[in-house]
């Protein structure tokens, strides 16, 4: 059985590496070398560190929100615990194909082995809140900027998409109860989540703390784009980082290479910016996430370089 597991969990990281490489290569096919070195050499150091800057602290946002989810159901822990439970989960997400590896690291530091399912299943809502405002922004946006001549499929897809979501994700507890009682699903919902749809409160702050945290990374889309030397919209920002957000999150490839790229190719040369400068964009956001996560390596290696229990120490043991 153990072989059997092995050799499928190899298999789909094949898999997301042919995915990776097969994008990869079609971008290097498609762009110029030539150009895209010159435009990697002509990145400005100044704007890079301060979208780095204004990285982190989207970050600590988002941890924050961790942090008010998570104490609102018993989950006990100072705001710097969350923070640096956040941060070594982003050192994590290095390692893995999504954010998957880092969220379930975070929880099981936060449950302190005690506690791991309603751990995760603080950092499971933080997640799906957080992904549906999201959706619900870039949707917001591609409605009040139509200037941008997108094909009205990809409106109503993206448009539907975000607000269907975001009106799934609020009325999520009710709609629930369609299903039949003993439905898995139904029980996750109504029995682990339930807390935290119960505090109303509670949803209007973390949605708040959620729409800082993604106009963060908005701005730092439109600064990473100035320090490849080119000014971008600030409401074309504000459509395309959702989406390619989601995109680079599914566990289809490696870190999200290749697809991360090919988002940008897509987005940016529809309104006339270079090819090369367009993927220079994007490695650039690739190496601010990759530097805010060894931001989170320090953190672990500071910390005692001790991984999460699943279960805590028996008394005689500890």
């Amino acid at each position: 059985m153990l072989p059997r597991a092995l050799s499928s969990r190899r298999a789909r990281w094949l898999l997301r590496g042919a995915v990776s490489l097969g994008i990869a290569v079609y971008i290097l096919g498609d762009v110029d070398t030539g150009d895209l070195v010159r435009a990697l050499e002509s990145v400005q150091v100044a704007p890079l560190a301060a979208a780095f800057v204004i990285y982190l602290v989207g970050q600590v946002l988002s941890a924050y929100k961790w942090f008010l989810l998570g104490s609102s159901v018993g989950l006990k822990g100072s705001l710097g615990e969350y923070l640096r439970f956040y941060f070594i989960g982003m050192f994590f997400n290095l390692f893995g194909p999504s954010t998957i590896g880092g969220d379930l690291v975070r929880a099981l530091y936060l449950g302190g082995g005690r506690r791991p399912g309603l751990a995760i299943n603080s950092v499971l809502f933080d997640r799906v809140s957080g992904l549906a405002l999201l959706m619900a922004l870039g949707a917001v946006a591609l409605v009040a900027f139509p200037q941008y001549g997108f094909s009205w499929p990809l409106n109503a897809a993206l448009a539907g998409g975000g607000i269907v979501l975001l009106i799934g994700w609020w009325t999520c507890p009710r709609l629930v109860r369609l299903l039949p009682e003993r439905n898995r699903l139904r029980h996750q919902v109504e029995t682990d989540l339930g807390p935290f749809w119960q505090d109303r409160r509670l949803l209007g702050r973390v949605a708040v703390v959620s729409l800082a945290f993604h106009l963060t990374q908005v701005t730092v889309q439109y600064v990473v784009a100035r320090a490849a030397g080119v000014v971008l919209p600030y409401s074309y920002c504000l459509i395309f980082h959702p989406v390619i957000s989601v995109m680079t999150a599914l566990p289809v490839s490696i870190a999200g290479l290749g697809v991360r790229e090919g988002g940008y190719l897509y987005f940016l040369t529809r309104i006339d910016v270079d090819d090369s400068i367009a993927v220079t964009v994007g490695l650039c956001w690739f190496m601010v996430t990759v530097l805010a996560g060894l931001v989170g390596g320090v953190l672990f290696l500071a910390s005692g370089a001790e991984l999460p229990r699943v279960r805590a120490k028996s008394p005689a043991a500890a």
